[in-house]
């Protein structure tokens, strides 16, 4: 089974055939239709505060200077010479008016503009030979929501806006929790030899794997909410281009049960004034509280409440992670810490704790998903997983049908569909998108 239309409607039903997750003929479609037309993630606006400042990223092989201009603009440069393609800045941070290529010396103003050539009349005639009025090629498109930074490489692409649709409604639990925005400290990088899409699929809504890869967790009694039956009760939901998954927390107002996952009163007073009222419905009213999420194609969320070591204190943490594909079967994690930049410091450092122990690059957590994502990408790898249709049908009946129905609108204040219990709804959309992207021509 190779790349026909036949293994894209195989996975609009759910079976899934196992070597997606270690091909190298889909990785090679998947760079062209979809890694090239999507908005892609490539920085936080917290980390290029100051005019000047700037990070170097990625998108699959491009890679771009994401700077604030000396104007306070936020371009996106693609980090390549004009002249013999040398790449313009090679340190993975910095602040500065100038970029200076190592290769021939050809100089670029933060917003990009060619500013000096050495020898330019002696080596081109002046302005005759090569005009200076050029700049370093920038994305086709640029745009951010909540800080988060985005760009895409298709000049038609659609508003960055109507591409997360619905799920902007989501996205604001995790990068929104006072009009001062977020702080994001990172990102930690480390390389698994994983299919990106399983970290993606896994946190858009797999609350069935918690209670059995990460038991050992709850029995030393640092994690309280993964037990079975308290994930059983939570709900994933799905909207636009992503989804993710939720906790039941016990009976309170909205006060009492922010509280319960380890907010002090007054970040909770700014939450409540930059959060919708159908926002804090979910909470207050449906008594969900947000745990992981993903949005398409790769860039995902986790808002977790350990305890921490010293005691029984509950510490909420929020990081934001995006699986980078490096081939077929190896993928680079890059992950964040967010907090809310008007959090108090004490929380702020006993957050990133919380982060770093469960959820770093030797978190707790971390370690766990990512000894089953390596097997399951190795044995994709082999001739007999070619023969292999992996059942991702959780929640539906033989008829397509659903196990338990979707939550209704008085139930669930949020937009597009979500529902209680175990199911894979989520990983199916996702995994869809995938497929309708790569049957685009």
């Amino acid at each position: 089974m190779r790349l026909t239309g036949q293994l894209f409607e195989h996975v609009r039903q759910g079976m899934i055939p196992a070597h997606i997750y270690n091909d190298a003929d889909l990785f090679a479609l998947e760079k062209e239709r979809l890694f090239n037309r999507s908005w892609m993630f490539v920085a936080h606006e917290s980390e290029i505060p100051h005019d000047g400042d700037y990070v170097v990223r990625r998108v699959l092989d491009d890679s771009f200077i994401i700077a604030r201009d000396s104007d306070g603009q936020v371009r996106a440069l693609f980090n390549m010479c004009l002249h013999r393609g040398m790449q313009v800045c090679r340190a993975e941070m910095g602040n500065a008016s100038n970029f200076r290529c190592p290769y021939h010396g050809w100089t670029y103003r933060n917003d990009g503009r060619l500013t000096g050539l050495p020898f330019h009349r002696d080596a081109y005639g002046g302005d005759d030979g090569f005009d200076k009025s050029q700049t370093l090629l920038p994305a086709p498109n640029l745009d951010s929501y909540n800080g988060l930074i985005f760009i895409s490489l298709d000049p038609h692409a659609q508003p960055l806006r109507e591409f997360l649709g619905d799920f902007a409604f989501y996205l604001d639990f995790y990068t929104k929790q006072s009009s001062h925005g977020l702080q994001v400290r990172g990102p930690q990088r480390w390389r698994i030899k994983a299919n990106w899409k399983i970290g993606a699929e896994n946190f858009s809504g797999d609350m069935y794997h918690t209670p059995h890869t990460h038991a050992s967790i709850v029995e030393i009694g640092l994690f309280r909410e993964p037990k079975a039956q308290k994930r059983k009760d939570g709900a994933t939901y799905w909207a636009g281009h992503g989804g993710g998954t939720t906790y039941k927390l016990p009976p309170g107002d909205f006060d009492e049960r922010m509280r319960y996952v380890g907010y002090p009163d007054e970040m909770i007073a700014r939450i409540k004034s930059v959060w919708s009222p159908a926002q804090q419905q979910v909470v207050a009213q449906d008594g969900f509280m947000f745990s992981a999420a993903t949005c398409f194609p790769n860039l995902s969320f986790v808002h977790n409440w350990p305890k921490l070591p010293e005691g029984e204190q509950v510490l909420p943490f929020i990081s934001i992670r995006q699986w980078q594909p490096i081939s077929e079967n190896e993928t680079e994690v890059c992950s964040w810490f967010a907090v809310d930049s008007a959090a108090p410091e004490q929380f702020k450092k006993d957050s990133y704790k919380a982060y770093l122990m469960c959820f770093g690059s030797t978190g707790m957590f971390e370690q766990d998903d990512v000894e089953n994502w390596v097997s399951l990408t190795t044995t994709a790898g082999g001739s007999m997983a070619r023969r292999l249709l992996l059942n991702s049908r959780m929640g539906l009946l033989s008829d397509d049908s659903p196990v338990i129905e979707a939550l209704p609108p008085q139930s669930f204040h949020g937009p597009g569909r979500a529902q209680v219990g175990y199911n894979e709804y989520n990983q199916r959309e996702l995994l869809k998108l995938w497929a309708r992207q790569l049957e685009s021509m």
